[in-house]
């Protein structure tokens, strides 16, 4: 499974109308596609059916905010919830082509946090950080 990482300084997560933006300077953003595109089924005589999977577009997206922050608040009211939240909403990259700025982006769709967050300590700069783990459909759009 290949992760792509976006750099936290140069990249915009919004969930649910919400701007997370409380990251460590110099963090990333974790996002990785957990299915293959296709299946094969091989038959007889070098035969081979292939099909695009509808689970191809689902993905990890991993987010690590200072502990503590209004988006650490936030998050952990939606893991709190008494029913699943889901999310909707985008990660955005800016990036230089031709001497001209653009954007990379992927949509967000029925996205959950999977797992309790974890909590880090960095002894030597004193951040603590939570990570949030969703997963759901992540459409790349260029």
């Amino acid at each position: 499974m290949a992760v792509s990482r976006f750099l936290t300084n140069s990249t915009t997560l919004v969930l649910n109308g919400e701007l997370i933006k409380d990251f460590i300077n110099g963090d990333v953003i974790e996002l990785a596609f957990v299915n293959p595109l296709t299946s094969r089924v091989y038959g007889a005589n070098r035969a081979v059916n292939i099909t695009q999977r509808s689970d191809s577009d689902v993905a990890t997206l991993t987010v690590r905010v200072q502990r503590y922050s209004d988006n650490d608040i936030w998050l952990n009211e939606q893991v709190n919830n008494e029913t699943p939240v889901i999310f909707e909403g985008s990660l955005k990259e800016v990036y230089i082509k031709d001497g001209s700025e653009s954007v990379e982006s992927y949509e967000i769709i029925n996205a959950s946090i999977t797992t309790k967050p974890t909590y880090t300590k960095n002894n030597v700069e004193g951040n603590a950080t939570v990570e949030y783990v969703l997963e759901g459909f992540m459409r790349r759009l260029v």
